[in-house]
């Protein structure tokens, strides 16, 4: 079949396998391949002057006149170089003749993707010259004669909206405008039936121009006279939307019956409808980005307000963003308006005063719902609003028409997940999306709460009964096909957007493209600075145009988003654009943000070491020196960095890629996004690797091990902290070499290896004092009285933390300081002296939530509990345990989780409540087991056999203590520190 498909053209072998497999390749397919050719040249006469070997392929070798395929081609080429030349009767009787050699579905049957592909091409074609040759016997006459059979066709292909219009033109041609009308509904009720859309513009617009009986459509000619004899059938009443004399207007489109949601813009609307007038219009506009639903919710609104509205409804589409249609002037809107509304046409004036008046002396007085839809421009609508009327006016635009009057505006955004799910379920039904509900959720989050998308979507399934919404979520993954996904029947998200963005001048569209290459959803007024080579008013002004065609929301002041869709739309177009100009923007976006980046978390972390050989400052601005502005922009940044990192790296911008993992790893240290702050480190250290950078790999990789511990994946951290040591020695770079060694002394302490942290970490303070490095001496000597306090040695813990807690005051670093206090605390509670050691505890939690640490809220409110429960205040210690296990929760991979749950097993011993206790104790064994936190595995068991024991199991609590033992006496824990 293929080799016939493309008679006298080398097929190349790849292409036949290709069409013999979809999928799972066998490794002898080109075997397989030449093989079934050695066969049909045996079977076939002439078989080996016919499959001709060529190169990497096979060509089938056959005269064009031995072939129905060539010979159908050939005649539609000559068809079409007729109509070239003018020559109508001989390009319509080359047409016939190529239809009439069609004698069924060309390779039906289950043949692979390539053949389905090529057997749905050689039927579009198809189509397409008989739509050729019924729009050439339309305009020959020859309407009534075809009738038939296009009517077979569309039967056979009812979706089909071009062939059903040619259909609609051949009955009003013939005299049938009844029947063409009634070709639209049923069209409509199909379309909502199988795909639960409208029909597309094209033919919307048809049935409107025969409604109006448009004279380019060539008036109904009637039926032919009757046979002598035979008296004459009166003409078929027409069905059209035209008031009929006497009767008001009903000219609101049908309300589709999966519209969801905008409960509080149906509200908007009908109070504002209701309020009183002065025989002034009320005029309410809608505006939102295309295939936001305007036009459904302003036609639900007039549905439920007809009632209050005696004299009628008129609804016109404007045509300000419809593909192939310029906007319809108000001097051509009046007229469709006259003639939607009853008048005759030659009593509509075709002077613009005339026309004008004659649309304001019918309205004047009356009370109607007025609907102009998809408006452009204020100029379009302006004329179009009445004088002097108590008619409610909506209005719908992508821009919001500012130069109108007296009109209160809406903005229609996304619809949330429930309201869109509505739309699924009304197409697709409950049982489909209860099998799914994971995959229809993320579904929802594709389509990003635009109702045009979620319909096209729920259409396409609901046409593909045996598809799993799961097939379409796979398919929508790929931000490259997603605008393609969600489009059907010509219409679609990317055909919405793209009449927006064509509308724009080009300096705007520059604009849109180079901020489309922000790499996250929000962005602000200085991000769009960096990629527009501007000043921050410039650029708010640019963003701010950008709202006002609905391409950009405006969120907080200064921040703006990318709608998904609208991401994918901008990727889709400056596909083929990466320009310099674009290579360079993007460069400066990230240079924007390892500067402001730097400089904020120099600010968090006072003291840490500069990454400037030279010393450059690298301060961007004076706002980014106050601690909790600094916070805030990494909050807000956080997000568009960690993409930021994915693009660089994947456009092989090293040095950046390089450099900003730093400062994400430094962030994650108080936010807690670990997970995602290591991937973009592992990226980190790849490209300092590839760059040859050593200084910037051990940064990185130091950072990464520091995030890997804190999920407790403590192998993972204690490998990369020994290969930074070595890269450090390697350097010669003592102060690199010192922190290094400090990193993985706390890492082993997690991991019990209680006296090599130690050792590492009594010669990294000695170091660090040597060196000068303050902050790096506080916070080995923080580490320090961690251990001392787990070897039990309590007085030398509370000398090193209380030397550490200094130390940060000094340079007044509140993160590290937590840890101090709290490492303070356990020493003062190893001594007895609680009311300190409580006292220290809560400095801990207030530094914590001053500056909002999510990573060790946990733990210092354990700390706390821990204190209380050892003063024998057993319900407040309960109170802090609660919300400590809460904080938590939400975390399941951070390493004090084990720690938490010992707390809570402590205070519940306490309390007596065994059952509760020993499920904490179990748990934070099975954490600390997963995580290799030896030391709170030995805690763990050492809480569960004394809970054991209090509850008579002395067998259980005899093999518990026996492992807790083994496990402290190898740590050397004494017995006063267990």
């Amino acid at each position: 079949m293929m080799l016939l498909l493309e008679a006298g053209r080398v097929v190349p072998v790849s292409r036949l396998v290709a069409a013999g497999w979809d999928d799972d390749l066998p490794d002898s397919a080109d075997h397989q391949v030449r093989k079934t050719v050695a066969k049909l040249r045996s079977r076939l006469p002439r078989g080996p002057e016919i499959i001709i070997t060529d190169g990497a392929g096979y060509r089938v070798a056959i005269e064009p006149e031995q072939l129905d395929l060539a010979r159908h081609r050939g005649l539609l080429d000559e068809a079409r170089s007729a109509l070239r030349d003018g020559e109508t009767p001989r390009a319509a009787a080359c047409f016939r003749a190529a239809l009439a050699l069609w004698r069924g579905p060309v390779l039906s049957g289950d043949g692979g993707r390539v053949i389905d592909a090529a057997s749905a091409a050689l039927e579009q074609q198809r189509l397409t010259a008989a739509e050729q040759l019924y729009d050439l016997c339309i305009e020959a006459g020859e309407a009534a004669e075809i009738t038939g059979e296009l009517r077979a066709l569309v039967e056979e292909h009812p979706l089909r909206e071009t062939l059903r219009g040619r259909l609609m033109h051949a009955l009003y041609r013939s005299g049938q405008q009844a029947a063409a009308l009634e070709e639209f509904a049923r069209a409509r009720r199909h379309l909502a039936d199988e795909l639960g859309i409208d029909p597309g513009v094209e033919l919307t617009d048809l049935h409107a121009r025969i409604l109006r009986q448009d004279a380019s459509l060539s008036r109904p000619t009637g039926p032919e006279p009757p046979p002598s004899g035979h008296p004459a059938r009166p003409a078929p009443a027409a069905t059209d939307a035209s008031a009929r004399p006497g009767e008001p207007p009903c000219g609101i489109p049908f309300d589709v019956r999966d519209f969801s949601g905008r409960t509080a813009d149906l509200q908007w609307v009908s109070e504002a409808a209701a309020a009183p007038g002065s025989r002034v219009p009320t005029i309410l506009a809608l505006d939102g980005m295309g295939g936001s639903g305007k036009t459904a919710l302003a036609v639900r609104a007039a549905h439920q307000l007809a009632e209050r509205y005696p004299d009628g409804s008129l609804f016109i589409d404007l045509h300000g963003f419809t593909p192939g249609q310029h906007p319809l002037s108000a001097f051509d809107a009046q007229r469709d308006l006259l003639a939607a509304a009853g008048v005759p046409g030659d009593e509509i004036p075709t002077v613009p005063a005339g026309r004008a008046a004659r649309w304001q002396a019918y309205i004047r007085g009356r009370r109607m719902v007025l609907v102009l839809d998809n408006a452009a421009s204020s100029e379009q609508v302006r004329g179009l609003i009445p004088a002097s009327s108590d008619t409610l006016v909506l209005i719908t635009s992508r821009p919001r028409l500012t130069g109108l009057d007296g009109v209160a505006w809406r903005s229609v955004g996304a619809l949330d997940e429930a309201d869109s799910r509505q739309i699924l379920r009304t197409t697709l039904g409950d049982d489909r999306l209860r099998d799914e509900p994971d995959a229809a959720h993320e579904l929802l989050q594709l389509c990003g709460g635009l109702p045009l998308a979620v319909r096209i979507a729920a259409a396409r399934l609901a046409n593909r009964p045996h598809w799993t919404v799961r097939r379409l979520v796979e398919r929508l993954r790929d931000h490259t096909r997603r605008l393609d996904e969600l489009t059907s029947e010509g219409r679609g998200v990317a055909s919405a957007l793209l009449l927006s963005y064509q509308t724009m001048p080009d300096d705007q569209r520059t604009a849109f493209l180079l901020l489309g290459h922000h790499p996250g959803r929000c962005l602000d007024v200085e991000e769009a600075a960096a990629l527009l080579d501007t000043d921050v008013v410039t650029a708010e002004t640019v963003l701010e145009e950008l709202v006002d065609v609905r391409l950009l929301e405006a969120r907080d002041p200064g921040v703006y988003a990318l709608h998904d869709l609208v991401r994918s739309f901008v990727q889709r177009v400056a596909r083929d654009e990466r320009t310099r100009e674009v290579g360079q923007a993007v460069r400066r976006l990230l240079d924007h943000y390892v500067r402001r980046a730097e400089h904020a978390c120099d600010t968090l972390f006072p003291g840490r070491r500069s990454v400037h050989p030279d010393g450059a400052d690298a301060r961007t601005g004076a706002e980014l020196d106050h601690r909790e502005t600094a916070l805030r922009w990494m909050d807000q940044h956080r997000d568009g960095m960690l993409a930021a990192v994915d693009a660089a790296y994947e456009e092989g911008l090293l040095w950046h890629a390089a450099r900003l993992p730093r400062e994400l790893g430094f962030h994650s240290s108080i936010r807690a996004y670990d997970a995602s702050a290591n991937a973009a480190l592992d990226k980190g250290v790849d490209a300092a690797r590839q760059l040859g950078d050593r200084p910037l790999t051990r940064l990185n990789l130091t950072n990464l091990a520091m995030g890997k511990w804190r999920l407790g994946q403590l192998s993972d951290a204690v490998a990369r902290l020994e290969e930074a040591v070595e890269l450090s020695r390697q350097m010669a770079d003592e102060h690199s070499h010192a922190a290094c060694q400090a990193r993985l002394g706390q890492a082993l302490s997690s991991m019990g290896e209680l006296e090599r942290a130690l050792q590492l970490n009594q010669e990294v303070s000695r170091r660090a004092a040597e060196l000068g490095l303050t902050r790096l001496g506080g916070s080995s000597l923080s580490t320090l009285s961690l251990i001392q306090a787990r070897l039990g040695r309590f007085d030398e813990a509370i000398r090193s933390a209380e030397q550490a807690v200094a130390v940060f005051a000094s340079i007044e670093e509140v993160q590290l300081s937590v840890d101090a206090l709290s490492n303070l605390s356990q020493a003062m509670e190893g001594l007895g002296r609680f009311d300190e050691a409580l006292e220290r505890a809560d400095a801990a939690l207030e530094s914590c939530e001053r500056i909002s640490m999510p990573s060790l809220l946990p733990l210092v409110l354990a700390r706390r509990a821990d204190v209380l429960t050892r003063m024998g205040k057993l319900e407040e210690a309960a109170l802090s345990a609660d919300q400590a296990l809460a904080t938590a929760a939400s975390r399941s991979d951070d390493i004090h989780r084990a720690a938490v749950h010992l707390t809570v097993g402590r205070v519940r011993y306490a309390q007596g409540e065994l059952d509760h206790a020993r499920d904490h104790q179990a748990l934070a064994h099975e954490i600390a087991c997963r995580m290799e936190l030896r030391y709170d595995e030995a805690c763990a068991l050492w809480g569960l056999a004394r809970t054991a024991e209090t509850g008579g199991q002395a067998e259980l609590a005899r093999r518990h203590r026996s492992a807790a033992d083994d496990l402290f006496a190898r740590m050397k824990v004494p017995e006063t520190a267990r």
